[in-house]
């Protein structure tokens, strides 16, 4: 009888236990670790994913950050760079499209700059241009 008890007792803790590792896992409790590849993101991931301020430091000047910020509207903005004034922005086939109105010398021109995302989770940008990778932290 004695045996048959400690049976149920250990059964009954395996069980709870794998109910606790399957919620961890299913309710992504470490969220910040999960990173989308940019091919598997959709158009309802981008208002998880890419909304909001991305940064990366300054080649040159580590100390000072640039980047921009994705707004819900479609509109984005330049941080810290008066000569590459991003004005929009758009999520297509795993691709970040920026519009830019870049500033020169008594000129200026409008163009689109286009990054692969590579993956993106609540932290972390990846993007790739050609063969420039890019990495963005996210800005609170």
């Amino acid at each position: 009888m004695r045996k048959i008890l400690i049976r149920i007792i250990m059964f009954t803790v395996f069980i709870v236990a794998t109910i606790g590792l399957v919620g961890i896992y299913k309710f992504n409790v470490l969220q910040d670790d999960v990173y989308i590849e940019g091919a598997s993101l959709t158009i309802e991931d981008q208002n998880t994913y890419l909304l909001g301020s991305w940064i990366e430091p300054i080649p040159g000047n580590e100390k000072e950050f640039q980047g921009f910020t994705l707004n819900s509207d479609g509109t984005a903005n330049s941080i810290n760079m008066a000569t590459l004034q991003y004005q929009k922005w758009q999520f297509k086939d795993g691709k970040l499209i920026l519009t830019a109105k870049s500033i020169g010398n008594k000129t200026s021109s409008v163009g689109e700059e286009i990054y692969t995302i590579i993956s993106v989770n609540k932290n972390y940008l990846y993007l790739k241009n050609k063969d420039i990778q890019l990495v963005y932290k996210k800005s609170e």
